[in-house]
């Protein structure tokens, strides 16, 4: 069990917290013995309890329409059996993931926000209980870390923030010997995901469609083109958000349609199932 705080430190006063003083706090990092750089560290997230209250911020300089919100301004939630409660008394279901989930990279990062072939701040909504994700090992040990709990997120977080909150998470570490993978995979209740980063997103995007052309061709036995026809037809590329310093990606195929591809990958195939999990 992980216990993680809220990326706002428990501050819930706008005066009290700028753009340039949140520092997203995560927890770890965790050693994992027999991990070499090569490897991949498989995390299972069995479960995502978030704890506390749940608090949206408005940072200036945050956000799609930063020129036009100027003012931090602070939206304090609730839970109510399931869901997520604004102030409003409007109703939003329950959907806790983990926005922050990395390995240690070989190289300092520029900000808390930073994502990168290690993983870091990916706020993607998917990756909720159930989900798997796998992370390049790029030093011994491998030094996981995770926080930034959101009870409820959408895509690029327009805003700045999810519903920030804290979280008692249950997860599951294996240690991939020899994957050798360039970046983050993850395999959601609903997604095969392949995630990508870039300061241009235009490039973080390109980045994210190619890496999951080469997984299809050299892990599922497919055609180039028709691993890429398959993608235009069933994929959906998304940004987790943007207006930061560096923006992720992720390339999306359904898993309806992935189970049906005829060769499994290391990191979902019936091999891997074999192994402990």
């Amino acid at each position: 069990m992980v216990e993680t705080w809220d990326a706002f430190e428990g501050v819930r006063d706008p005066a009290m917290l700028e753009a340039s003083s949140l520092k997203s706090p995560v927890t770890g990092p965790i050693y994992v013995t027999g991990a070499e750089p090569g490897d991949a560290l498989r995390v299972d997230l069995i479960s995502i309890t978030p704890k506390d209250e749940l608090t949206h911020m408005v940072m200036p300089g945050r956000g799609f329409l930063q020129e036009e919100f100027t003012e931090a301004h602070a939206t304090v939630m609730t839970f109510e059996s399931g869901h997520v409660v604004m102030p409003s008394g409007l109703r939003l279901p329950l959907v806790p993931s983990m926005g922050f989930v990395a390995t240690t990279p070989v190289y300092p990062q520029r900000t808390a926000s930073d994502s990168g072939p290690y993983g870091g701040d990916v706020d993607m909504k998917e990756l909720v209980a159930g989900s798997t994700i796998w992370l390049p090992v790029l030093i011994p040990g491998g030094l996981l870390a995770l926080g930034d709990c959101h009870a409820v997120v959408g895509d690029g977080a327009v805003a700045g923030t999810g519903a920030e909150c804290s979280s008692d998470t249950h997860i599951q570490v294996t240690v991939e010997k020899g994957m050798n993978i360039g970046s983050p995979r993850a395999l959601t209740p609903d997604y095969f995901v392949v995630l990508a980063h870039g300061e241009e997103l235009d490039l973080a995007m390109k980045r994210a469609v190619r890496g999951m052309v080469e997984f299809l061709v050299q892990e599922k036995g497919m055609a180039p083109y028709d691993a890429y026809t398959l993608l235009s037809l069933a994929g959906d590329i998304r940004v987790s958000r943007t207006f930061r310093p560096i923006s992720p990606v992720k390339m999306m195929l359904a898993r309806s349609v992935f189970e049906q591809l005829n060769r499994g990958p290391r990191a979902a195939d019936t091999k891997a199932e074999e192994r402990p999990a």
